[in-house]
């Protein structure tokens, strides 16, 4: 009869988030770094999760080399300390990469929120998160004095000392796992509010929200873990008591990581499929998503919802030619227009050739030829089209 474990699960799921993530952290660098030059903060969590997240993947593939998922029972002598040890070394880190990741959809989410409102609640929740997240860093890794008595309390020569009861840690994990699920929830409603109201069509729109709220299936894992918790109050067989929770953890962190990728590749999907979005009235959407972030050059494209609606666009265009004589053709063509000072860039198709000035006259440059610099720029101004 073969030895009950759920080793084989635990390394399986392991492998298989790890190579997810990974990859998806590999798009987002290069997205975020190369197509739309943007790279900040929250890449930078999102880099610093992921690492923590290997690490957090080599100790537990570990502790499944040592028993992770077996019975005492069934684990060599002398493998159960270690065993042990690195379920106590994935338990920190865990805690660590879940506030790095959760950081980092906070930023990502802050940068592109329109109302005071929305940043007001997500600076609570994360906030909120960020706190408890670090009063359960510091509870799991002094829940014994000393630190070692956790795995070494099952070797033949334990050290004297002492532990909490394994039930504050259960209750805090509980406490862990609800404001995780909030913090989820809310990051992945929020991307409705902030997108609904652009000048999208609805297929951009829906696509766009499932991006953003990609973070809800993280929140499934958490959910599905619940059950799961009591198991830490097991100490006497912990390794296949808690193999559910391990597994849980594990996809919960994967999830998180991977769909926070997802959420920045949209840039990349149209470096590589083209097309984009259409509002009514133009060509592409009224609102594109301006690339936001620290050090980057104008005019790339990724997120920026601001809305523009009830803004009029105007185009002005100045010839300069001889001697610094200048003339804005496109002002000549619309005076009258009471809306703005700048022109409709659609009007007067005929007008091209109604400017005061006369350009087919001689160059004032004795004959020397054309100097002409044309300078043209699109500004915005308020008021209803």
């Amino acid at each position: 009869m073969a030895v009950a474990s759920r080793g084989t699960e635990v390394a399986s799921i392991t492998y298989t988030f790890l190579i997810l993530s990974t990859i998806a952290t590999l798009l987002r660098i290069y997205c975020r770094g190369w197509v739309i030059k943007a790279f900040s903060y929250d890449d930078w969590l999102a880099v610093a999760a992921q690492f923590l997240f290997i690490i957090f993947c080599a100790y537990e593939i570990t502790g499944v080399t040592y028993g992770t998922g077996k019975h005492f029972a069934d684990i060599e002598d002398g493998h159960v300390p270690k065993a042990m040890q690195m379920w106590w070394t994935c338990e920190p880190l865990y805690v660590l990469c879940n506030m790095a990741i959760k950081a980092s959809i906070a930023i990502f989410l802050l940068r592109i929120c329109v109302t005071r409102v929305h940043k007001i609640i997500i600076w609570t929740v994360i906030g909120v998160t960020e706190l408890y997240s670090f009063f359960f860093f510091l509870l799991f890794v002094l829940q014994c004095r000393p630190t070692s008595l956790f795995w070494l309390r099952y070797s033949t020569n334990p050290p004297e000392g002492n532990c909490l009861d394994a039930s504050v840690v259960a209750n805090a994990f509980y406490g862990y796992s609800a404001i995780s699920c909030v913090t989820d929830w809310t990051y992945s409603i929020l991307p409705i509010f902030l997108v609904w109201s652009l000048q999208m069509n609805t297929r951009v729109k829906v696509s766009v929200v499932l991006i953003l709220a990609a973070g809800a299936i993280a929140s499934s894992a958490t959910i599905v873990r619940f059950p799961y918790l009591y198991s830490l109050t097991d100490i006497n067989d912990f390794l296949y008591s808690t193999a559910d929770v391990a597994i849980w953890s594990t996809i919960e962190t994967g999830l998180g990581i991977t769909a926070a990728g997802v959420a920045t590749l949209r840039p990349l999907l149209k470096t590589f499929f083209g097309g984009g979005s259409s509002a009514p009235g133009h060509g592409t959407s009224a609102r594109q998503w301006q690339r936001t972030g620290s050090g980057h050059p104008k005019g790339e494209t990724g997120f920026d919802l601001h809305d523009r609606s009830n803004k009029g666009l105007g185009v002005t265009t100045v010839i300069d030619y001889g001697n610094n004589h200048g003339v804005d053709i496109e002002s000549q063509k619309v005076k009258g227009d009471n809306r703005s000072d700048t022109s409709n860039p659609f009007a007067g198709g005929d007008d091209w050739n109604s400017s005061q000035t006369n350009l087919a006259e001689s160059p004032d440059n004795g004959g020397q030829g054309w100097n002409i610099t044309v300078k043209k720029s699109i500004v915005q101004t308020s008021g209803n089209a």
